[in-house]
C-alpha cells in the first residue's frame, strides 16, 4: 500500500507541476540546441546541404558515415570531445536543477503557481549536491572497479584454462548482473540523500548520506519496490519510444515525425523524474 500511495503522490505531483515540466523541457531543448545546431552546421558545410545530410540526419546510414569519417577524420576528434565537454555541463545543469525541483517539490502545497522558490532552490543547493554527487560517484568507480577485478580473476588464464568463450561469457554476466543490481542500490539511495539535503537544510551532507543509505536498509521492501516499479515505468516507456521510431523509419515518414516522437519521449523522461523524487518525498514523509 505504502508503495502505491507514493507512487500516486509523486504522479500528483508531477501531473500539478506543469509550469515546472514546462521549463525543464525547454532547458533541455536549449541544451540540446547548443549541442545539435553546431554539428548540423558542420555536417551541412562538409556535404553542402546536399541529399547525403538528409540521410545522416533522417536515418542512420553506416556506408555513408564510414566514408564521411575516411574523409573527414577531424569530425570524430571534433565528436569526441564535444560529447566529454558536453557530457560534464549536462551532469553539471543537472544537478542545479535538482536543488530547484526538490525545492519546488518540497514547497507545492503551500506554492503552487509560483517559480521563484525553483530558481532560489537551484543556487541555494547547488553545492551541496555537487558533494554528494562527488561521493557517489566514488562509490559507483569503486563498485564498478571491484566487480572488474572479481570478473578479471575468475577468468584469469583465458582460453588456456576454460574450454569455449562461452565459459568466459557466462562469468561475465553473472559479474554484470550484480554491478547492476548494486549499481542501482546506489542510484536509489542517492535519490532519498538529493531529498534529505533539501528537506534538512543542513549545511553538512554526510548525516543525510548515512541517513539515507540507513532508512533504506531499513524500508527495504518499500524503497526497492517503489524504485523498480518506477525503473520499469522508465524501461515500458523506451520500449514503447523504440517501437515508435521503428515504425517512423519503416514508413517513411518525414523527419518531422521523428523529431516528434522523440519530444514526447523527452516529456515523459521528465515527468518518470518528477514522478520518482515525488515518490521519494512521500516516503520519507510517511515514514
Amino acid at each position: 500500500m505504502k508503495i502505491i500511495n507514493a507512487l500516486k503522490y509523486g504522479f500528483r505531483l508531477a501531473t500539478l507541476n506543469i509550469k515546472l515540466w514546462s521549463l525543464l523541457y525547454l532547458v533541455n531543448l536549449l541544451f540540446a540546441g547548443l549541442v545539435v545546431v553546431p554539428l548540423l552546421c558542420y555536417l551541412g558545410d562538409k556535404l553542402a546541404f546536399t541529399k547525403a545530410t538528409d540521410r545522416l540526419i533522417g536515418g542512420f546510414d553506416f556506408t555513408l558515415f564510414n566514408d564521411f569519417l575516411n574523409q573527414n577524420p577531424e569530425f570524430l576528434r571534433l565528436l569526441s570531445t564535444q560529447t566529454i565537454v558536453v557530457g560534464f555541463l549536462f551532469i553539471l545543469l543537472y544537478i542545479f536543477l535538482t536543488g530547484g525541483i526538490l525545492t519546488r517539490l518540497k514547497n507545492m502545497e503551500t506554492d503552487l503557481h509560483r517559480l521563484g522558490n525553483f530558481w532560489t532552490g537551484c543556487g541555494k543547493y547547488f553545492w551541496r549536491l555537487l558533494r554528494l554527487s562527488f561521493y557517489f560517484a566514488l562509490i559507483h568507480f569503486g563498485i564498478a572497479g571491484l566487480f572488474f577485478t572479481v570478473f578479471n580473476w575468475s577468468v584469469e588464464g583465458g582460453l588456456d584454462y576454460f574450454t569455449s568463450e562461452a565459459a568466459i561469457f557466462y562469468r561475465a554476466k553473472i559479474c554484470l548482473a550484480f554491478y547492476g543490481f548494486f549499481a542501482l542500490f546506489f542510484f536509489m539511495v542517492h535519490d532519498y540523500a538529493k531529498v534529505l539535503v533539501v528537506t534538512q537544510n543542513r549545511r553538512s551532507i554526510f548525516r543525510e548520506f548515512w541517513g539515507a543509505f540507513g532508512f533504506v536498509i531499513k524500508n527495504i521492501g518499500t524503497t526497492v519496490g517503489l524504485y523498480l516499479l518506477l525503473f520499469g515505468v522508465f524501461i515500458l516507456i523506451s520500449f514503447l519510444y523504440g517501437l515508435t521510431d521503428g515504425l517512423i523509419h519503416r514508413m517513411s515518414i518525414p523527419s518531422l515525425g521523428l523529431f516528434l516522437t522523440g519530444q514526447i519521449y523527452v516529456l515523459l523522461q521528465i515527468g518518470c523524474k518528477l514522478m520518482n523524487l515525488g515518490s521519494v518525498v512521500k516516503v520519507l514523509k510517511d515514514s
